[in-house]
């Protein structure tokens, strides 16, 4: 892969990613304070309520210096994906078994429909980034109560992936705008709209030759990866 295929890191953009990865921090910093200060005060219902908490931050800021790790490669070129054979529900179980506290704590009705046999050959850990990043903008943005739907299907000589009712952080026409420019142009990577997740999902898809589409309706998304088989 050579550097310039994709967009290269410049001081705004390191200056948001830098942001985002912090925010996290603060919380994780902010809770604990709390439980270290008071814990004799607080109650056990509390307490455990924080610990979770702060659990669920820390997965949080995992993933974003991951994606933070991600760009940095990028902009180096050095990034070589490693191309094993990957069974894709396997690894969206896994993943979704990683979130499942979040998951419970928005309430989020999880409708699944799995292929039993989804072998591809790709490289794990990246398409492991992407669904991470997926799910995480699902239980960050998604409403308390909503359907979640995730299918993996075998469509011809590909294996596709869908994760229905995906709320997204940005509107509509910005997001989809972004997706679009990104497919077939260049990319002001400054005033790129959404999260480094969303643009990390795309940047590794774009890698790895996964196909990727994004429908939106009202914040309301319909992503899809397509694998080749």
């Amino acid at each position: 892969m050579e550097k310039q295929q994709l967009p290269q890191i410049t001081k705004p953009l390191l200056s948001r990613l830098t942001h985002h990865v912090r925010n996290p921090f603060n919380g994780i910093i902010g809770f604990t304070d709390l439980l270290n200060n008071h814990f004799t005060s607080l109650s056990d219902e509390d307490k455990l309520n924080y610990i979770k908490i702060v659990h669920q931050l820390s997965k949080k800021a995992l993933l974003r210096n991951e994606n933070l790790a991600w760009w940095l490669k990028f902009y180096t070129g050095n990034l070589t994906p490693v191309v094993q054979n990957l069974d894709v529900t396997d690894l969206i179980r896994e993943e979704l078994n990683y979130f499942a506290s979040e998951f419970q704590k928005q309430h989020l009705d999880l409708m699944e429909e799995f292929n039993s046999n989804a072998m591809v050959q790709t490289d794990k850990v990246m398409v492991q980034n992407v669904v991470k990043n997926i799910l995480l903008n699902i239980v960050d943005y998604t409403p308390v109560g909503e359907e979640v739907n995730i299918k993996v299907d075998k469509v011809g000589n590909t294996l596709e992936v869908l994760f229905n009712n995906v709320y997204t952080e940005t509107p509509a026409d910005e997001t989809l705008a972004f997706i679009s420019n990104y497919q077939t142009s260049e990319v002001d990577i400054d005033t790129m709209p959404g999260n480094p997740g969303l643009w990390t999902v795309n940047a590794l898809c774009k890698l790895l030759d996964i196909g990727l589409t994004i429908a939106i309706k009202n914040n309301l998304a319909e992503v899809k990866l397509t694998f080749k088989l």
